[in-house]
């Protein structure tokens, strides 16, 4: 009996790279979080892509980074973090890690 449920290799995800302008405060604390642009890595560009980036991934994206301390230098500065719609609420995404 065949399943209705094909299970065959699938293309990868579409990933998007939401690139952020980040603020620290004095010790060194994420203070402001801001989405610059969504780019397509695949382009090889840096061109902005007209991607929605979802509540929920930024919520992510931000406890993510305040993870660290970047120290007080400089206060402001860019970082990315990669964006699979079909996962809008992570964004620990790594494709090389064999992590789904």
């Amino acid at each position: 009996m065949v399943s209705g449920f094909a299970h065959s290799q699938s293309a990868p995800p579409k990933l998007y790279a939401v690139i952020f302008d980040v603020t620290v405060n004095s010790t060194g604390e994420v203070e402001a979080l801001k989405v610059a642009k969504v780019i397509d890595p695949s382009t090889h560009t840096t061109n902005a892509v007209n991607v929605a980036v979802p509540e929920s991934y930024l919520s992510a994206a931000k406890a993510l980074l305040i993870k660290k301390n970047y120290g007080p230098d400089p206060t402001h500065f860019n970082t990315w973090l990669l964006y699979d719609p079909a996962r809008p609420n992570r964004a620990d995404i790594d494709p090389k890690s064999d992590r789904p």
